[in-house]
This record gives C-alpha cells, structure tokens and sequence, in this order.
C-alpha cells in the first residue's frame, strides 16, 4: 500500500509541478520577479550572465521547473498531513 501511496504522490507532485511551470513559463518575460530570480540564482551558482547570455533563458527555465517541482512538493506534503490529520486513527 505504501508503493500505491508514494507512487501517488511522485505523480502528483510532478503534474502539479510541471503544470506550474508551464503557467509560470507563459508569463511574459517583463514580470517583475522572473528576471530578478534568474540573474540571483545565476549569481548564486557563479555563473558570469554577461559570458553566458545565451544561457539566459535555458537557465531561467530550469530554474522555474525546480522552483515549481519543490512548491509542489511541499503543497504534496501540506495536503498528505491534512489527510493523516483528518483520518481516524487506524486500529489494529
């Protein structure tokens, strides 16, 4: 049952996630965050954006799939905790 359980939840939170991150990469580039977001985490990673800007926009889509895949694995593990907080308790 636990396979069917974590089978699950990778399925979800892999739809969700990749739902979120074609809604986010739809957006138009001029939303204030995005630019901001891609040139931090090009900081971050020590990645020169003046060398590499080419790179810019394969940079900032990965960067909105593993953004988007973690929002979804912790909006996966919220909602796994309402349920086990809902369900009776099991009896043996």
């Amino acid at each position: 049952m636990k396979i069917v359980r974590y089978g699950t939840n990778v399925l979800a939170t892999l739809a969700i996630g990749f739902l979120l991150s074609r809604y986010i990469s739809n957006l138009p580039y001029e939303f204030p965050p995005l630019p901001a977001s891609i040139a931090f985490a090009m900081r971050a990673l020590h990645i020169d954006t003046v060398k590499n800007a080419d790179d810019i926009e394969t940079i900032g889509l990965v960067i909105i799939i593993v953004a988007s895949l973690i929002v979804a694995a912790l909006l996966v593990w919220a909602l796994n905790r309402l349920l086990r907080h809902w369900q009776p308790a099991h009896r043996s």
